[in-house]
Parts: structure tokens; C-alpha cells; sequence
């Protein structure tokens, strides 16, 4: 990708959740905010020296640093002085410009990764981005925040139980067999796994210890934490007298390997009780889906979870496609984008004591989520679709695709993995497709489906498609100058 192309980028960008453009001559504290805004939600890209596009069009809003440099060399330092703690990811690189005055100049591009801590200004302001927008929270908005990320740890904290008599003794059995402690005295077994905390001569479990062993986890700490299963006939629900659920929705409940257990079960009955059908000359499978994928979703829901959010995991079945919904977005420095490679536990605890199982549903090895991809992919089926926080904000969304992929679909995916967006004439210009209304009902319907968002208006001449939360192309990162 060239300067010119990654410069078109931005003209045809509008501000949004991850990307703002200001003129050299705004106040650094100010763009100090949206650092702090950038840095505390899903990270994002600033441009430096381009007028805002509601204020002038194309070419006319290459302003440059030029307009005044001084500004730009304060806030570069203001971005190490002033902000707590310190940022420890962020890049800058500049862009080669010809100015509005026809003269040689750059813009400054500042790109902040998203953060595991929650940042403020010194001043004592914290900002998060919302849309277009810095939005300054309050107090308890930051406690929620550091929920979110993981820095305040939910499960370590104390519950009220102090007796083990509603434990689930045959699985809490079972864990000390499987890591060779049967002998061990039960209050300081737990303790020794984080799982007590013995305060006063009285021991106390966490709550880790009793969404883990407790019989009924939901009633003991007065919280949703289950999963809610709603089963549907067809690809859409339906809200009229009779609504379209092959049953009743339901809850599992109970300690959080069963709920995984049972959740797995019931993808299972869904699949043996499924007639197939019949597609082309032979009978195929109505789920498409393998079990494994499956599990490491539910798997993934359960233990990553935001369990400071009272709320149940929804668990949705429609004949196309399978919706896991988990409470709280995506923890720490994780993002659609880097969450096939990197790892952040916001549940640790929870994490470690699931594995230790001799059943475990996880390998807890990191390569979970992109063998996922890889099974999905093998089967010939679209890649597992995660929505970002811009699309569904408090909650992570995943959708595995129960559909054959259409034979077009390798190609623009990996263009879009290359080249950040695609238009309809270069749709056609990789695939073969010469009929340009054929290419429209394709990217339609991808769209439609959730793989494809749209951008831009055909009347402006702006029309493009890029993978829904997809981040600018990795060119913009290995470009930059990293700080920390």
C-alpha cells in the first residue's frame, strides 16, 4: 500500500469510534483527551494537520503540521508528562503532503493501541470514546471500566460464604483428584488455589471458588451467571402471537464446567435429532458446524466473561448460523483484530482451574481461537465473524456460520486481510465477475450476513466494503516509530 493509498484512506474516513483528524493549531491538552479516550476503549488513529471533513472536501483539508509546528512538539511531549499511568503502546509516523499552499508538508499519524490499564489525565480527567466523541465518566463509570479491562479482578473477591455445605461435592472431588490432592484438608486446598481467602481464622471462598463449586452459583451470589439458551425455527426471530422457538427459551445454571458440559450437550441433541438435507444429488447435515468449534466458543464465553455484569451468557440457534453472546467486551488489549493472537485473561483463577480438570474443555495453550478459524475454514465455512465494540458495545458477539462458503468469498477475504477495503470494480477485477450487478448482490450479501460492512454513499462516489471492526492495514503499524 502506498502513501497515496494510505492517504486516501483518511480523506474518505469520517471521524468515528477509532479515528480522529485535528488541525496543528488545536490545543494539545485537548487532543490529549482523545489519547486518554483512544487508549481507554478500542484504541484508534490521529491525524495531525487534516481539517475535519464536515469543514472542507478532498484536497482542501491537507493542511499539514506546518500550520503550527510548536503545538505539535507539545503535545508529543505532553503524551509522556501528563497522562497516569503512563501509555506503554503508541506509534507515530509522518505522511508526505503537498499542502493547500501547494507547498511540501507532512501530517502527523499517532496511532494508540487499545490499553490493559484505565488511563487519566494528571489532571484527574478520564475520557472514553463513544461514536465521534470523548466522553469524560465519572467514578463509578472507572470501577466499571476496570472490570471491563480486567485490572480489578472480580473473582478474587471475597463472597459471603464462609461453609462448604452447598459445594458441589462429587466435582469438587473430582478437582482435587485430578491434581493429586485427595489428601489435602479442604479450606486450605482452596486457599493454596486462590480460591479462599482466610480472614480473622475464618475462611472465606472467592468468588472464583464459588462460581467454580457451587451448586447454584447464580442464587449464591444474587447475580445472573448462566447460560441462557433460546432456540429458533429459521434465520430471524419472530415477535407476533406465536413466536418461532423450537422451545421454550431456558437457563443452565449450576458450577461453570457444568454449564459448559451442558451447553454442549444440547449443541450435541441438536445435531443427532437434525434430519439432513438434501443439497444437490446427496443428503448433507443440517448442522454444519463441528462440535469442536462449538466448544471452544461456549468454552471462551464462560471462562472470559465479565462477571461483574449481571448477566447470563445468550446462547442463540437459528438454522444458519449459531449467536454466543458474553457480558462485558473484549478484556485487557484484546480486539477483533489481534484475538487470534494474543492472550489476556480477564478470569485467571477461573481460567487455571477449568484446565486443571483431566475433562478440561480448554487447552489454555493460545491457540484456541485460531484453530477455531482453522476447523471452520476446513470445512468449507465462513471464518467464525466477531463483532466489534463499535457495532455491539457492551457485550462480545460471536457468530459461527452454519453455511457453505461461496467459492468468491477466499478471494475478497484475503484482499480485505491485505488491503483493508475493496470496492465493487475491484471485487470483479480479482474474482473474474464481469456482470458489476452480479458483484452488487454478492457484496449484499455478505453484508446481510454480517461479513461485509458497507461505507460510504453512492451518491458521494464513496462507496467501499471492509470487514466489520477491522482495523487500518498492519502497513500503518510497521510504518510507525514505536515509543514504548
Amino acid at each position: 500500500m502506498t502513501d497515496q493509498e494510505i492517504l486516501q484512506i483518511f480523506l474518505d474516513t469520517q471521524e468515528w469510534q477509532r479515528f480522529e483528524c485535528k488541525r496543528a493549531a488545536i490545543q494539545p491538552s485537548k487532543l490529549l483527551e482523545t489519547v486518554v479516550a483512544f487508549a481507554n476503549t478500542d484504541g484508534g488513529f490521529i491525524v495531525i494537520g487534516l481539517e475535519d471533513p464536515s469543514k472542507a472536501r478532498e484536497e482542501e483539508r491537507l493542511i499539514g503540521i506546518s500550520e503550527n509546528p510548536n503545538n505539535v512538539s507539545e503535545f508529543l511531549k505532553l503524551i509522556e508528562k501528563e497522562i497516569d499511568p503512563p501509555l506503554k503502546s503508541w506509534s507515530k509516523f509522518e505522511l508526505d503532503i503537498c499542502n493547500i499552499h501547494k507547498a511540501k508538508d507532512v501530517l502527523l499519524v499517532i496511532n494508540i493501541r487499545k490499553s490493559n490499564d484505565v488511563h487519566s489525565l494528571k489532571k484527574g480527567d478520564t475520557y472514553v470514546r463513544k461514536g465521534n466523541q470523548n466522553v469524560k465518566i465519572t467514578a463509578n463509570e472507572i470501577i466499571r471500566l476496570k472490570y471491563e479491562k480486567g485490572s480489578i479482578k472480580f473473582e478474587s473477591e471475597l463472597s459471603k460464604i464462609q461453609t462448604l455445605d452447598e459445594i458441589d461435592r462429587d466435582l469438587f472431588g473430582a478437582y482435587k483428584s485430578d491434581t493429586q490432592s485427595e489428601g489435602e484438608d479442604d479450606w486450605q486446598f482452596l486457599k493454596d488455589n486462590g480460591l479462599a481467602i482466610k480472614q480473622d481464622n475464618i475462611f472465606v471462598l472467592t468468588k472464583a471458588g464459588v462460581l467454580l463449586f457451587h451448586k447454584n452459583p447464580s442464587v449464591a451470589l444474587g447475580s445472573k451467571c448462566g447460560v441462557k439458551i433460546s432456540h429458533y425455527y429459521g434465520t430471524k426471530p419472530t415477535y407476533s402471537e406465536k413466536p418461532n422457538f423450537v422451545r421454550r427459551p431456558f437457563t443452565i445454571e449450576g458450577p461453570l464446567l457444568h454449564q459448559i458440559e451442558k451447553t454442549i450437550k444440547y449443541f450435541r441433541d441438536i445435531v443427532k435429532n437434525s434430519p439432513p438435507k438434501l443439497s444437490g444429488a446427496a443428503f448433507s447435515p443440517s448442522v454444519l458446524i463441528p462440535e469442536w468449534a462449538f466448544q471452544e466458543a461456549i468454552t471462551n464465553a464462560v471462562i472470559h466473561r465479565n462477571y461483574f455484569i449481571q448477566d447470563d451468557i445468550q446462547v442463540r440457534f437459528f438454522d444458519d448460523r449459531i449467536e454466543i453472546e458474553s457480558p462485558g467486551t473484549y478484556p485487557g488489549h484484546i480486539t477483533v483484530s489481534n484475538i487470534r493472537s494474543e492472550r489476556f485473561a480477564r478470569n485467571p483463577l477461573i481460567l487455571r482451574t477449568l484446565n486443571r480438570f483431566q475433562t478440561a474443555p480448554n487447552l489454555d495453550i493460545g491457540e484456541g481461537v485460531d484453530r477455531m478459524f482453522k476447523i471452520m475454514r476446513e470445512r468449507n465455512l465462513y471464518e467464525p465473524l466477531y463483532f466489534p465494540p463499535s457495532i455491539r458495545p457492551n457485550s462480545v458477539l460471536l457468530i459461527l456460520f452454519n453455511l457453505q462458503r461461496i467459492e468468491y468469498w477466499d478471494t475478497v477475504s484475503k484482499y480485505l486481510d491485505k488491503h483493508y477495503r475493496i470496492t465493487n470494480s475491484e471485487a470483479r477485477r480479482i474474482t473474474g465477475i464481469k456482470d458489476t450487478l452480479k458483484m452488487s448482490r454478492l457484496l449484499k450479501s455478505w453484508v446481510d450476513k454480517g461479513l461485509l460492512q458497507k461505507v460510504g454513499e453512492k451518491a458521494k462516489k464513496v462507496v467501499y466494503y471492509i470487514k466489520p471492526g477491522q482495523e487500518m492495514p498492519s502497513r500503518l503499524f510497521s510504518k510507525g516509530v514505536e515509543n514504548k
